[in-house]
């Protein structure tokens, strides 16, 4: 059994020390004959702050601790939380996971574990992210100056607003197969929105900014050049008719125009969705799914990168997963569950929102790659279409069918922007929409963002060049 301790004692502190404790735990679970064992250990100090016209409306700061335990026996598993990591609450926590898998503890039973291996501390020259990000008054004046630059921006604006989110984290993950792991993740995020109104017209404009491992990076926000994209946008879009309806050839701007890709199809190429039965690419394997313009790339490893890491959430080196090359799917994204599952190697892209979900495969940094035209080439090589410059919401269904609202929208005529249009819808599947890919400009740029999926809402990168779709549906009036 575990050695006598407190039974109010916590894991307090992250490192090396925490050893003893984790093999004791692991080996217990070895013991009962589970075929793995993983523990997810994490701390997590947060805050998020809005601004509405000229004040301060909210302060949401939030501390946890907790962790997670999942055990495997054959394609099966059981994962439990808790956020008591007194030696009683695991090990209760420890039962609760192998009992899902018809598994007892059983002190007596002999066992195979050999320890873990030594710590890769990801995290020791990090250790000052903390302390170097903005505080509450270095966060709130920004944020201020931001909503009061809006205004002398634009007068017809009549609603103002800026939020930013500061998440700092720091896990452990151990677990039977020797893997020891530490890590701090920092990530920070801007977001701005603006309703404008004047007479009977009305449009909005917003803008979401984000990085990770950057302790500066709010105080390095360009808030100038925020506002005015975000004016612009909104008073150009202030006295737009409406699109009418049709099938017709789409350029999408680079940037935050990637997560169609992202939502349409990134999310078909997870093991989680092959696992479900619901991806239309389960039998894809280096064979044609898209156009010969189309690489496409998932990666964990860009500087500054919204979805970028030291290491995912089961203690794996992020990689640099090549999933479709000149319209070839050559790989799938994949976590320990989805190689067990679906014999697809993992790629470092386990990950969860926090201690209480269980890993799953998910996207990191996921875009299509740039190409050689200019984006003027594109928009050149269309008579009549539309441009899309700036996308809203949408909604995504289990096999790819997916519609997204376009924010900014432009008319292409002979070859040129015309006048600005508003109410487009972009409707397709995405083993349609795919193989229309057929230009892609060389401005490749990347856009921060949150999933949400099995495994909770995580912090992800969008991103395109400009790309030529020959063919959608737009629906408007």
């Amino acid at each position: 059994m575990l050695t006598k301790h407190s039974e109010n004692q916590l894991f307090h502190t992250f490192d090396e020390t925490l050893r003893p404790q984790i093999e004791e735990l692991l080996s217990l679970g070895k013991s009962a004959g589970a075929d793995l064992i993983e523990i997810f250990l994490e701390k997590t100090d947060n805050i998020s702050l809005l601004a509405e016209q000229d004040d301060i409306s909210n302060v949401s700061p939030s501390f946890g601790i907790g962790a997670g335990i999942r055990v495997f026996l054959g394609k099966k598993d059981g994962f439990v939380s808790t956020n008591d990591l007194s030696k009683a609450g695991l090990l209760f926590a420890l039962s609760q996971a192998l009992g899902m898998l018809g598994l007892e503890i059983a002190t007596q039973n002999k066992h195979n574990f050999e320890g873990l291996d030594s710590l890769k501390d990801y995290g020791i020259k990090k250790k000052n992210w903390l302390k170097d990000s903005p505080d509450i008054n270095e966060s709130t004046i920004k944020l201020l100056d931001s909503t009061k630059l809006l205004s002398s921006k634009n007068k017809n604006l009549e609603v103002r607003r800026a939020s930013y989110s500061r998440s700092w984290q720091e896990v452990v993950i151990a677990a039977t197969d020797g893997v020891f792991a530490r890590d701090i993740r920092l990530h920070q995020t801007v977001g701005m929105n603006v309703i404008a109104i004047k007479d009977k017209n009305r449009s909005t404009s917003a803008r979401r900014y984000g990085s990770s491992g950057n302790p500066n990076d709010l105080r390095n926000w360009d808030i100038n050049k925020s506002a005015i994209e975000l004016n612009e946008s909104a008073e150009q879009m202030l006295n737009a008719e409406y699109v009418e309806a049709g099938q017709m050839p789409v350029v999408l701007a680079n940037k935050f125009g990637g997560v169609i890709f992202h939502e349409a199809c990134g999310h078909l190429l997870e093991t989680t969705q092959l696992e479900r039965g619901t991806s239309p690419f389960h039998d894809k394997v280096n064979k044609k799914i898209a156009n010969t313009a189309v690489c496409a790339v998932d990666e964990g490893l860009s500087n500054y990168a919204f979805g970028s890491l030291s290491m995912d959430d089961e203690g794996m080196e992020p990689q640099n997963t090549l999933l479709i090359e000149n319209g070839i799917l050559k790989q799938f994204i994949s976590d320990r569950a989805g190689a067990l599952r679906t014999g697809h190697p993992r790629t470092g892209s386990g990950r969860r929102q926090n201690f209480s979900f269980a890993a799953a495969s998910r996207m990191r940094n996921t875009y299509i790659k740039q190409g050689t035209y200019s984006p003027d080439k594109l928009i050149e090589s269309i008579d009549k279409g539309l441009y899309c410059k700036s996308m809203g919401g949408g909604s995504v269904g289990p096999t790819g069918q997916f519609n997204f609202s376009v924010e900014e929208g432009y008319l292409i005529k002979n070859g040129k922007l015309d006048k600005p249009v508003k109410g487009a819808t972009l409707i397709g599947e995405a083993k349609e929409i795919l193989p229309r890919i057929s230009m892609c400009a060389n401005d490749l740029d990347l856009a921060a963002g949150f999933c949400g999926s099995v495994s909770g809402s995580i912090n992800v990168t969008v991103g395109q060049p400009h790309i030529k779709v020959d063919s959608i549906t737009v629906g408007g009036r």
